[in-house]
């Protein structure tokens, strides 16, 4: 280290701004003056770090604060003062009324953590489960209010080393900050492993070329501090769990790491008094680094796991425009509202809250609320959700729910609890491990004792060896990783999963159920049939251009392709004025046109020149437009008349046609040995028909259901095979409940959000094969990496013992085991999806000219 000298004749010099000896005076240009450059470095680097803090708490030696006596624990007692975690009430058979609280939770890093957090209530009476979101670092608590205070818990987490708070006070900040934490360990740890593998280089070459004792034992000395550094330092994580897994009597894998790293720690000690002995100050040293490796990765796997499923999440308009109490209106964050202020949405715009329409008549698309293919007309007093899009007018809404209580964002906080979710065979894994750490202990032990009596000065070294290589890490890592990766993978296909469950269940094949509406079909509204002469399109096409509605859209489309590039060219019709529940009329060339529901027919307006205007609509139209319509209608679309100077001119027909992957998802399903069935609530020769054209049998085609009997077939069904039911509306929501595992096509309605386990966003019926793939590969996966994990255990375990394996061999052998684990479940195969169709069904085209 250079030192900077300070002139003879200078002035007293100021203390280092790092380390507090003398430094030359400051200069004018200067605000901190330091004693060499290894200070001036490390004030550097300590400031970038963010870790200004160390200077107060050296400086202050004396004033170090126990949390624990000075933190008001009472606050968590008090709902008024947790915000979001103020606890709910939890429906049990028994007496005992539960209730449950999620807080955000700091001190976690990696799987044994959630371990002893989630088995810490069977030692604590009244305290009945916790449950950790590692993505979102929060726990989630349940317990009995007679018998213990959210306060004491609070207390009792934070003597092993956890901190909770409300999540009114936490942000994703806490997630950085435990991130930059656990990088900061991790270059800490591979300093000290890089340096004092170098130490070991030049002592284990001294053995050979020779080298002097005062070198020898000065070497030792600076690699024994390294380790030690690591050990107390960045290892800290590991002895703090160890702590808090012999004050719970909670046996879990950082127990015998501790140990190992303690017992090689005073053995390198020991080392530095009896030169005869071993020092593996190296060892312990790559042990630490390799660990905090194997945890920042899978910590960082972990989190783009959730990052991808939030990403998809954000559904819902975070502006909204708020009516002032002047009449004015202002653009506000949609989560600054308050209950029973007021929004206006315009035409086009996504509704930002859950509120009650006050003024306004207009029609809403809630396809992501209900997978509603068709619009739906609201007026005043109706409710609308967040997340639905105003098709046509203004709309003055009052807010009822914003933020995370509207029904939309119960999705997000659903989908966020899918890596969390302990599968039986996770379960599995946990009470493995937890009976392995107990062996281990025993079988260390053991070698001691055997090794005392064979040589004594082996007897440290294999036992260190042994406490090392078999830490379970890799076999606590293998079944969460699988999940967490599977459930990110399937997020970024638009098939989102709320629960680990399924992806166990869907191993082997079932039965799958399938809505019709809004399942079965696209969603998108098409011209299938046209009764008429194409020259009554361009107006078709033009007076309907203007008006947002599916049906409109569809029959401009259809005009759009009918008459080519010229359709653009035309002039635009004027005067359109749309009848909301009704139609549209509107003039085109001079020429008056109405189009809309056969509700028209029966208008004072309509006149038929071959009918008297005495009789009624239906009387007064002529038999060509009535079998028109009545072809239509048996075709399963719905009729849209176009009335020309009051006559009819022309019948569309408008339909939600079959989805172009529908017949190969269900051929693949079939194929895979899967028992498929629709069920609907359409007339039974509609559904017969769809099934006819996806190669399904009558018997495999149930119409006419109500909600009930939906659910009473699904109910009958669940057994021994696992049951799918795949559905999109409120009249799904029971059977999506019901089944095995229910999936919402298009988002579903609030009932369906919590019904549904599943979630595909995109609408696609392809997200269910990849799901159930998915599924297929996540088991594979788990069984590999469980295989993997024990038989690496078991055989590290008997060579350690038989003294074949040295404790540096050991730390390197222990973390690549779980790195191993790491790498082939991110090398595992991508979730496969189908490929392009290749089902044929009935084609617009087909109906259009069998209707001409």
């Amino acid at each position: 280290m250079s030192t900077a000298t300070i002139p003879p004749n200078a002035p007293d010099g100021v203390p280092c701004a790092h380390c507090g000896l003398p430094a030359p005076p400051l200069r004018a240009d200067q605000t901190e003056s330091f004693c060499c450059h290894g200070c001036r470095g490390a004030w550097e680097l300590i400031r970038t770090w963010g870790l200004e803090e160390y200077y107060q708490l050296r400086d202050s030696p004396g004033e170090e604060v126990d949390e624990e006596a000075t933190r008001n624990w009472e606050d968590l007692n008090d709902p008024r003062l947790l915000g979001r975690s103020a606890p709910l009430a939890v429906e049990t058979d028994s007496r005992a009324p539960l209730l449950r609280s999620t807080l955000a939770i700091s001190g976690i890093h990696c799987a044994a953590c959630l371990w002893l957090i989630e088995r810490a209530p069977e030692r604590i009476s009244g305290w009945h489960s916790s449950q950790v979101n590692m993505h979102q670092r929060t726990v989630e608590l349940t317990f009995d209010p007679t018998t213990i205070r959210l306060s004491e818990i609070g207390r009792w987490l934070h003597r092993v080393g956890y901190t909770v708070e409300p999540l009114a006070d936490c942000d994703d900040n806490s997630k950085d900050e435990a991130s930059q934490q656990l990088l900061v360990d991790l270059a800490l740890a591979g300093f000290c492993a890089a340096n004092a593998m170098w130490i070991a280089i030049a002592l284990y070459a001294g053995q050979f070329t020779g080298m002097a004792a005062n070198h020898e034992q000065f070497l030792r000395i600076a690699g024994v501090g390294l380790g030690v550094a690591a050990v107390i330092f960045p290892g800290r994580i590991f002895f703090r769990s160890a702590i808090a897994s012999v004050q719970t009597r909670t046996p879990h894998m950082d127990l015998p790491v501790a140990i190992g790293l303690m017992a090689g720690m005073l053995a390198s000690i020991y080392a530095l008094i009896d030169r005869n002995a071993d020092v593996y100050f190296d060892s312990i040293a790559c042990l630490v680094f390799f660990l905090l490796t194997g945890r920042w990765l899978q910590l960082r796997q972990q989190r783009r796991a959730g990052e991808a499923v939030a990403t998809l999440m954000r559904l819902s308009p975070t502006v909204a425009t708020r009516v002032n109490p002047d009449g004015s209106t202002s653009r506000v964050a949609a989560e600054t509202l308050s209950i029973t202020d007021h929004v206006i949405v315009r035409p086009g715009e996504s509704i930002p809250v859950d509120g009650t329409i006050t003024a306004g008549e207009s029609m809403v698309d809630r396809s992501l609320m209900t997978g509603e293919s068709c619009p739906v007309q609201v007026v005043a007093e109706d409710a609308v959700e967040a997340g639905t899009e105003n098709l046509q007018a203004d709309l003055h809404i009052q807010v009822t729910a914003k933020g995370d209580e509207t029904r939309l964002a119960k999705l997000q906080h659903a989908v966020a609890e899918a890596a969390a979710t302990r599968t039986p065979i996770i379960q599995l894994a946990n009470r493995i491990g937890a009976w392995f750490v107990v062996v281990v202990l025993l079988l260390s032990l053991t070698t001691a004792v055997a090794w005392f009596f064979i040589d004594r000065s082996q007897m440290m070294g294999n036992v260190v060896a042994l406490l090392i290589v078999a830490c379970p890490c890799a076999l606590a890592l293998a079944t969460p990783l699988a999940i967490a990766v599977s459930i990110g993978r399937l997020a970024k296909r638009k098939v989102l999963v709320r629960s680990g469950d399924c992806l166990e269940r869907l191993s082997r094949p079932g039965i799958l159920f399938l809505d019709k509406t809004g399942t079965l079909t696209k969603g998108r509204m098409q011209v299938s049939h046209w009764i008429g002469d194409n020259e009554l399109l361009p107006a078709a096409g033009k007076i309907e251009a203007g008006i947002r509605h599916p049906i409109a859209h569809a029959i401009t489309r259809f005009a759009q392709a009918e008459i080519g590039d010229s359709f653009d060219s035309l002039p635009p019709a004027s005067n359109v004025n749309q009848q909301v529940g009704r139609g549209v009329e509107g003039e085109f060339q001079g020429q008056h046109y109405r189009l809309g529901s056969v509700q028209l027919l029966g208008s004072p307006e309509f006149s038929d020149p071959n009918s008297t205007s005495q009789q009624s609509g239906d009387d007064r139209l002529d038999n060509r437009w009535k079998s028109a319509i009545e072809s239509v209608i048996a075709a399963g679309s719905s009729p849209v008349v176009l009335i020309k100077n009051q006559q009819c001119r022309g019948v569309f027909g408008v339909s939600d046609p079959l989805r172009d992957e529908a017949g190969e998802v269900i051929d693949w399903f079939i194929n895979e040995g899967w028992q498929v069935e629709i069920l609907s609530g359409d007339h039974q020769p509609t559904v017969s028909q769809v099934a006819s054209s996806l190669g399904l049998s009558e018997t495999s085609a149930r119409g006419g259901l109500l909600p009930n009997e939906k659910l009473a077939v699904v109910q009958a069904a669940t057994g021994e095979l696992p049951v799918i039911m795949v559905g999109d509306g409120v009249n799904d929501a029971a059977a999506l409940a019901a089944a095995d595992v229910g999936v919402a096509v298009r988002g579903g309605a609030s009932a369906s959000l919590a019904a549904a386990p599943v979630v595909i966003d995109g609408g696609s019926l392809a997200g269910v094969q990849s799901l159930v793939v998915g599924a297929r590969q996540a088991r594979q996966t788990i069984r590999r990496n469980f295989v993997i994990s024990i038989s690496y255990n078991i055989v590290a375990v008997g060579l350690a013992m038989a003294g074949w394996i040295t404790p540096l061999v050991a730390a390197a052998l222990m973390p690549a085991s779980s790195l191993t684990v790491l790498g082939l479940t991110l090398a595992s195969p991508t979730n496969g999806e189908p490929s392009e169709s290749k089902h044929n069904t009935p084609s617009n085209a087909k109906n259009l000219k069998e209707s001409r």
